[in-house]
């Protein structure tokens, strides 16, 4: 396996839905809680970060697990998007989050940009 954590940004208009599937080879994914966060700086601890969606379905999204095909899907919602307005900010997907076993998956920068309506 590679050394984690993966490195790869992603951007999205504010005010859309995202959703990206993690794909998680080799990986025994039963019992892990995930979380994705993105925050205004990488030293930023503020709680709650500016996005937070996990396997609860919040007005923010959500992710959900599938253990058989091994992989795991964020879905952020048109609200939270809205929310980051426009910039790059940077973002993780952990799992086990506030645990002594707590492993950052993915990292990198989620970047947001202003779309005109028609």
């Amino acid at each position: 396996m590679a050394s984690l954590p993966n490195q790869v940004n992603f951007a999205t208009a504010a005010g859309s839905q995202w959703a990206q599937t993690f794909q998680f080879t080799g990986v025994d994914l039963t019992g892990l809680a995930w979380e994705f966060v993105i925050r205004p700086t990488v030293t930023d601890a503020t709680v709650p970060p500016l996005v937070k969606v996990t396997t609860t379905v919040s007005s923010q999204g959500q992710i959900t697990m599938d253990t058989t095909a091994k992989t795991v899907q964020v879905v952020l919602t048109p609200a939270a998007t809205t929310l980051l307005g426009k910039g790059a900010r940077p973002y993780a997907l952990w799992s086990n989050p506030g645990t002594t076993t707590a492993t950052t998956w993915c990292e990198g920068v989620f970047n947001t940009a202003l779309v005109p309506t028609p």
